[in-house]
C-alpha cells in the first residue's frame, strides 16, 4: 500500500518517559508462572517428554510449531512465552552490578549500614538532590562528591565502628581492609585492636607484619544483610530510586527463567535427541550446583567444601549473564564457550544492531557508488537493473490512468514498466510477468495500486554503507543510468 503521512490518533494518554529499574525477588515470583526445581530436562522413559518443573516445562511457552502452550493455549506464533523462577540456595553477586555493589559498600558503614556522612552533610546533599530538573551529568558529579566524602571517613558517626577501604579481590570477591590506615596518628580503636595481639607477637614475630593486613571478606551473604539494613532515608543519597529498586536487589537471591521461545530445543538430524540452547544448559548447571549446596548443608559437610560450591555457583550465575568474563581461575574455567544474555544483545550480530537496526527489508538494494560531474548535488544515479526491482506503489487516478496502463503493458522486463497490480479492496497482488497484460491494463480502475519501476525524478532514500545511523540517510532525486559493459 502507499505510505501515508503519520498522523497521531486521539489517545487519552501519552507516554512521557520510561524508567528502567531492578526487579525484586518478590516481583520475580509474581511475574513467573512456575518454580523450576528439577535439573533433568526430559523424563527417563521412552516418551522423552519435558519434565514438569524442569527448565523445559511447556507451561513457560512452546518452541514447537505443532504444540500449543500449556499456560495460554496459543501456538508458537501467538504465544509470547511465560517466565519461571528458581531460588538460589545462597545469594550471589550480579556480575553486571558488581561495580555498583563495591561503590555502595564504600559509602556505607560495614557494621550498622548507615551512610558515612554527618547529619549536616546529609541534609546538604539531600537539598541538592531534591532540586527539580537535575541533569544526568549533575547527578553523576554529585554522586562522585558523596562517594569521595564517604571514602575519606574512617569512623562511622552513628556507631563509631571503624571502616577501611573496600576493594575488589579476584573474580567476584570483595574485601574490607578494616584496620589499614594511611594516617600518621593511629585511630584509638585500631590501636586497641593491635595491642590485643601483643602476647602473640612475643611468641611469633611474624604476626606483627601481618596485623595491619587483616582483611574482612565481604561475601554476598554479608553484603546482602548490610544492604537490607540500609535506612530508607539514606537510599536517595546513594543516587538510587527506592521505587525502581533497592540496594538489596543488586544481589541475586532468585533467578528468572526465560520463556522457551527465546531458547528453543532444536531436533538434531545427525543424531537422536535434541540440541539445547546455551541458556538452557547453563540453567541446568545452576540448578545442579544448587542441589549440591543444599545436600552439603543438610549433611554437615566441611565449610571449605560449601565455600568451593558457592564459588562455582557464583561463576555459573555470572556466565549465564555474561560469558566473556576475565580472570576466571584455570580450575574453574568452562570447557566450552557459551553465549550469555550480554552476548545476545551486544555487537554487530546482537539483537539491536543485527535484528532491529540491521534487519532485512523489502524495497531496498545495495550497490557501489562513484562520482559523476553531470549530476546535481541533490541527484543520485541508479542502475536500470535496480530500478526494475525497486518499485514504487502508485495509486491509479484520472490523471495517470493512461500512463499506468502503458506501464502494465510493458511488464517487469521492459523499463519503464510495472511488477505488480493490487486491486482496490483486494489483499492479493497480481504478478505481471505471467498472464494477459493487455487485459489487465484495460481492467485497471481508479484506486488500484500499480507497483511501477523507478523513473527519473522519484525521491529515493540513500545511505552510504556501512553506516547504520538514522541521521546519515538522506533523500535524493533519482536519475537512471544504463551500465555499459565492454564485451
Amino acid at each position: 500500500m502507499v505510505k501515508e503521512q503519520f498522523r497521531e490518533t486521539d489517545v487519552a494518554k501519552k507516554i512521557s518517559h520510561i524508567c528502567f529499574g531492578m526487579k525484586s525477588a518478590e516481583q520475580m515470583r509474581q511475574q513467573a508462572h512456575i518454580q523450576v526445581v528439577s535439573k533433568n530436562l526430559y523424563s527417563q522413559d521412552t516418551s522423552h517428554t519435558p519434565l514438569q518443573y524442569g527448565v523445559l516445562d511447556h507451561r513457560m511457552g512452546t518452541s514447537e510449531k505443532d504444540r500449543p502452550c500449556e499456560t495460554c493455549g496459543k501456538n508458537l506464533a501467538d504465544c509470547l512465552g511465560h517466565y519461571g523462577y528458581l531460588d538460589l540456595e545462597l545469594p550471589c553477586f550480579h556480575v553486571g552490578y558488581f561495580k555498583a555493589i563495591i561503590g555502595i559498600l564504600q559509602m556505607i558503614c560495614k557494621t550498622c549500614s548507615h551512610i558515612l556522612l554527618t547529619k549536616e552533610e546529609k541534609l546538604q546533599f539531600l537539598d541538592y538532590l531534591r532540586r527539580p530538573g537535575l541533569a544526568y551529568l549533575q547527578k553523576r558529579g554529585l554522586k562522585k562528591k558523596i562517594s569521595d566524602k564517604c571514602r575519606k571517613k574512617t569512623t562511622c558517626v552513628h556507631c563509631n565502628a571503624f571502616n577501611g577501604p573496600v576493594k575488589k579481590c579476584g573474580l567476584l570477591k570483595i574485601i574490607h581492609e578494616k584496620y589499614k590506615t594511611t594516617k600518621k596518628v593511629v585511630d584509638p580503636m585500631v590501636s586497641d585492636f593491635l595491642q590485643s595481639f601483643d602476647i602473640a607477637i612475643e611468641h611469633n614475630k611474624e604476626v606483627e607484619s601481618l596485623l595491619t593486613r587483616a582483611q574482612e571478606n565481604l561475601n554476598p551473604l554479608v553484603a546482602l544483610n548490610l544492604f537490607r539494613r540500609i535506612p530508607n532515608e539514606d537510599v536517595p543519597l546513594l543516587l538510587m530510586n527506592p521505587e525502581s529498586g533497592k540496594p538489596a536487589d543488586l544481589i541475586l537471591t532468585r533467578l528468572l527463567v526465560p520463556p522457551l521461545c527465546i531458547r528453543p530445543s532444536v531436533v538434531s538430524d545427525l543424531k537422536s535427541g535434541t540440541n539445547e540452547d546455551d541458556l538452557t544448559m547453563k540453567l541446568t548447571e545452576i540448578i545442579f550446583l544448587n542441589d549440591v549446596i543444599k545436600k552439603h548443608r543438610m549433611t554437615g559437610a566441611k565449610t571449605q567444601m560449601i565455600m568451593e560450591d558457592w564459588d562455582f555457583l557464583q561463576l555459573q550465575c555470572a556466565l549465564y549473564i555474561n560469558s566473556e568474563l576475565s580472570g576466571i581461575p584455570l580450575n574453574m574455567a568452562p570447557k566450552k564457550w557459551t553465549r550469555g544474555f550480554v552476548q545476545r544483545l551486544k555487537g554487530k550480530q546482537g539483537r539491536f544492531r543485527g535484528n532491529l537496526s540491521g534487519k532485512r527489508v523489502d524495497f531496498s538494494g545495495r550497490t557501489v557508488i562513484s562520482p559523476d560531474p553531470n549530476l546535481r548535488i541533490d541527484e543520485v544515479a541508479v542502475p536500470v537493473h535496480v530500478a526494475k526491482i525497486l518499485t514504487y506503489p502508485e495509486k491509479v487516478n484520472k490523471a495517470n490512468i493512461e500512463l499506468m496502463r502503458k506501464l502494465v503493458r510493458n511488464g517487469p522486463d521492459v523499463h519503464p514498466g510495472a511488477n505488480f497490480i493490487q486491486q482496490r479492496h483486494m489483499q492479493m497482488k497480481r504478478f505481471l510477468k505471467y498472464g494477459n497484460r493487455e487485459k489487465m491494463a484495460q481492467e485497471l480502475k481508479y484506486g488500484d495500486v500499480v507497483e511501477r519501476h523507478m523513473i527519473d525524478g522519484d525521491i529515493v532514500l540513500f545511505n552510504r554503507q556501512p553506516s547504520l545511523h538514522k541521521l546519515s540517510i538522506m533523500a535524493h532525486i533519482n536519475l537512471l543510468f544504463h551500465l555499459k559493459l565492454d564485451t
